[in-house]
């Protein structure tokens, strides 16, 4: 959200900041919600983790740098219903600088999804801790890895729980088409500008949530063809994929491929994820970090393949 243009605010996952600096250190200034945790990335490794105190505060970054350039990223690991947080700006250490910094990425890639490409729980022991801030990350996810290994900028439109037709649990409140079209998760009236961010390919990785109750199979991919045709209007020339996942079963993952069918695109194209349980889990039997390393893996064969990356 741009309206105070000094002051980005922002709650979706794997929003971000960069900046190269000249010297030994550098902190950020970040003001908002409490208990959002935050990954650091110093030259292309990451490096630590903190989590936001709540107000206008100061978080050291980097401390001890050789002297020299240095690439610093900041990364959101929550998704949007921890709250709002607005950039305040970075500040180097004493003796340090700010430099220019060549825009980091020739591509783009968007995602949407559910707690599954959220990163819900990936950093959690195994299938029987619950969700919680601290074992949540974007970063370990499959879509984070994919946009990483095809040298491309990604917007992360997801939020656990949601769904194209109905929610978890067969809740309809708020679905994932409607909060799609946000700037802030949680406000109704930040309409995003989709002008201002053109993907070369998106991403539908949703259903896993449609399909937790019973459901309308004829009124889900009726939604699923509504959702890609937004898609389509916001950006007319991106690839898209249709993610559908094997423990759907086979009825179910009919149902995408007949809105697919329906939608009868050219640049529409279906993938099948899969778990191996022998790859252990993520909190609440969502996702472990090695099943999205070999999802992330299995992503970008596809679009280096279709797009010639």
């Amino acid at each position: 959200d741009l309206s105070n243009p000094d002051a980005p605010t922002f709650s979706w996952s794997g929003a971000s900041m960069q900046t190269r600096v000249d010297g030994t250190g550098l902190s950020i200034v970040l003001d908002g919600a409490s208990e959002i945790w935050f990954q650091i990335e110093v030259d292309g490794a990451l490096t630590g983790t903190f989590q936001t105190t709540g107000g206008m505060q100061t978080y050291p970054l980097a401390t001890g740098l050789p002297q020299g350039p240095h690439d610093v990223r900041v990364i959101r690991r929550n998704e949007g219903f921890f709250g709002n947080v607005s950039f305040q700006g970075f500040e180097p250490a004493e003796g340090a600088a700010l430099i220019e910094s060549p825009t980091p990425h020739a591509r783009a890639i968007e995602f949407i999804g559910d707690s599954i490409t959220c990163g819900y729980g990936v950093e959690g022991p195994d299938e029987f801790c619950n969700f919680s801030g601290d074992t949540e990350t974007v970063v370990a996810t499959y879509a984070f890895i994919t946009a990483e290994n095809v040298g491309a900028d990604a917007h992360f439109i997801a939020y656990s729980g949601k769904g194209v037709h109905q929610n978890y649990g067969g809740n309809t409140d708020e679905l994932m088409p409607a909060l799609y079209q946000r700037t802030l998760t949680g406000d109704a009236g930040s309409q995003w500008d989709f002008s201002s961010f053109t993907p070369d390919a998106v991403v539908i990785n949703l259903g896993t949530n449609d399909f937790s109750a019973a459901i309308d199979g004829a009124a889900f991919s009726a939604d699923y063809v509504g959702l890609l045709a937004t898609v389509r209007q916001n950006y007319p020339a991106a690839t898209i994929v249709a993610v559908t996942w094997a423990h759907w079963g086979a009825g179910n993952e009919d149902l995408v491929h007949d809105a697919v069918a329906t939608f009868a695109d050219p640049n529409v194209l279906e993938t099948q994820f899969s778990i191996d349980g022998a790859d252990g889990w993520g909190c609440d039997y969502h996702p472990s970090a090695v099943t999205h390393q070999k999802l992330g893996a299995q992503l970008t064969a596809l679009l280096e393949s279709e797009l010639g990356w």
